[in-house]
């Protein structure tokens, strides 16, 4: 970890004189896989979909040379869970959970290729902060004593938000569920690589395939205060992380920082001229 930062630190000093930035909205679909600290949670007792999620944010890269650039994005993304128990397919448990994710990726960048078309490889550190989330449970137990029904009297799910201050989860408040414990700031590695293409109006279409490794799990297992709902017989397990294959694509805009001096240079010598 400290090479790579040490690394795209020396590439931003030696190449800060010459460099080109480039910046522009990004758009991604996750194939989102939720694995489970307890192997025997997903094996014998739950079955946990992999989700298919969305992203969006903004992208930047510096480029240091033909070859050397450092690539970072600030996104939304947003992580969907279902989770059904396998004993009956889902009757007696029937849980999805919404969360909402803000990440910065920051890669080292090694592209290949001639104009227009370019290849790279590219992987570095990745830090997210979970920002919140929602969720709906249905459990069996609902059937005979329903916490909320519709107008004919069927048992409907349990619909919340999630809160990581106690002060806020009130006794007896369904709406809203207690994460008491969670890993709200997570560390994960991410590589992959792509290609762009330069048009003829400046800018720079990217399309990009990365796959991410989380390191943290969502949270720790904390007793019954962790979304149990007020005694009911299901407690949401957060000892899990994600790995995430993405692919996005990114519009890119250039700012050439040594146009930009060239040209503040010229107008003062025109000005020394005039003098």
């Amino acid at each position: 970890m400290k090479f790579i930062f040490s690394t795209i630190l020396t590439l931003l000093f030696a190449f800060s004189s010459h460099g080109q930035y480039w910046f522009g909205p990004k758009v991604g679909i996750s194939y989102i896989d939720h694995v489970y600290q307890d192997r025997t949670y997903e094996k014998d007792s739950f079955d946990v979909k992999q989700d298919l999620n969305f992203q969006a944010g903004i992208a930047f890269n510096y480029t240091a040379s033909d070859m050397y650039s450092v690539y970072a994005e600030l996104l939304y993304e947003k992580v969907d869970k279902t989770v059904k128990d396998k004993s009956s397919g889902g009757e007696l448990v029937n849980a999805s959970m919404t969360n909402h994710f803000l990440s910065a990726p920051v890669m080292l960048r090694v592209t290949l290729g001639k104009v227009p078309f370019h290849y790279y490889v590219n992987a570095g550190p990745r830090l997210s902060y979970w920002l919140g989330g929602k969720g709906s449970l249905f459990l069996d137990e609902f059937n005979e004593n329903p916490p909320i029904m519709d107008d004919d009297g069927n048992p409907l799910p349990v619909e919340y938000k999630t809160t990581f201050n106690s002060d806020k989860a009130l006794d007896g408040d369904r709406g809203t569920a207690l994460v008491s414990k969670p890993n709200r700031l997570q560390f994960g590695l991410t590589a992959g690589g792509g290609m762009y293409f330069d048009l003829a109006n400046g800018t720079r279409l990217q399309v990009d395939l990365r796959y991410t490794w989380v390191h943290s799990n969502m949270g720790t297992n904390n007793g019954v205060q962790d979304i149990n709902f007020a005694g009911e017989n299901y407690r949401e397990n957060f000892e899990y992380y994600h790995n995430i294959a993405t692919i996005g694509i990114a519009y890119l805009f250039n700012y050439d920082a040594n146009l930009k001096r060239k040209g503040s240079s010229t107008s003062k010598e025109s000005k020394k001229r005039k003098k």
